[in-house]
Formats: C-alpha cells, structure tokens, sequence
C-alpha cells in the first residue's frame, strides 16, 4: 500500500510538473492581468485609486467571516476572513484594509509574505502578527502535517487578499478571480 501511495505521488508531481505554465506580466506595465500566473511579486501589485473595505468584498459575492484585531498589524485599519465558492469549491481569504494604496504596499507587504506562502510563519510564538495564525494553517498532505492555507497574496487598492491554495499557482488563481470580480463590477 505504502508502495503504491509513493508511486501515485511521484506519477502526480510528474504529471503537475509536465502540464504547468507561467504566463507571466501579459499587462507589459508592471501588472499581471488577472487570471495570469506570475511569480513575479511586483506583478500581484495593483495600484487603483479606489478605497475598498469589507462591504467591496461581499458585494462581489464574498461572505464575510470573523474580525480580526488590527492594533498590532502594522497600518491596518480591518483585517478578516472571507469565503467564496469558486467553481463549487469553498475558498478562504484573508483581507487587510489599509488607508491607502501606497500603505498596503510599504506596510502590508511584510505581514502578507509572513502570512503566506511556502514559508509562511505559522507559530504565533514567531508571528509579528498574531491575530489569526491559526486560521492561516491547514492540513494538506497525507501525514497531517500544518502547512500554510494562503498559498499567494496580492495588493489590490489599499487591501492586501491572502489566497487559500496549496501552492502559489493554486492560490494566484483564487486570488485572480477576487481581483476580476473587483475589476468588472
């Protein structure tokens, strides 16, 4: 059995390896297109003149989740969970909201890559923002192991979404379909 599982695993790996893509920054200014994959932080950036908070989320279809704290997240004005069904699958976000574009930037930027990603910070003990660590971590893998569950981030306006996704292109395409909703409304 234990045989049959590596072989399976190794057959997965090779097959999501052999049919992966990077389409890269399409938009030729900085700013990946929405629906893109890139790797490229600079291009998850998106400067909009608009001043979004919670109500923007849920009148593109999100629903709203617990609150989080914000007096030690640096700059943060409200931060919280949010739940879509993308393509009949439950997606969870996290949402910060900050004055300004220019300060989701210079002062979400460190929070988000430590809340998200590969080697995302998921002890509060190491965490500089504490509020919510726990639901930042979910169980991917067969041995139950605590693994990140925002795969990717993106800036958008003044909110900065971290992106339910195993990994970085699962989670960029979450986070895409929240910035192309925002974009078409």
């Amino acid at each position: 059995m234990f045989r049959f599982l590596v072989l399976t695993s190794c057959l997965l790996a090779f097959v999501t390896a052999a049919c992966g893509s990077d389409v890269g920054d399409s938009a030729g200014n900085g700013e990946s297109e929405a629906g893109g994959t890139s790797n490229n932080a600079e291009s998850r950036i998106y400067d909009r003149p608009a001043v979004l908070n919670s109500d923007d989320l849920v009148s593109v279809g999100l629903k709203s989740g617990k609150k989080y704290d914000v007096s030690t997240l640096p700059g943060g004005v409200s931060s919280g969970v949010f739940f879509w069904r993308i393509d009949n699958v439950a997606v969870q976000f996290e949402a910060r909201f900050y004055e300004s574009h220019s300060q989701a930037v210079e002062l979400g930027t460190a929070p988000a890559e430590e809340g998200s990603g590969e080697d995302a910070i998921l002890d509060e003990r190491d965490a500089v923002y504490k509020e919510g660590v726990r639901d930042r971590r979910t169980v991917f893998d067969f041995r139950g192991t605590p693994r990140p569950r925002y795969g990717a981030y993106a800036i958008y306006a003044n909110m900065v979404l971290l992106c339910e996704g195993k990994d970085d292109e699962t989670a960029w395409n979450q986070c895409s379909a929240v910035i192309q909703a925002l974009e078409n409304r």
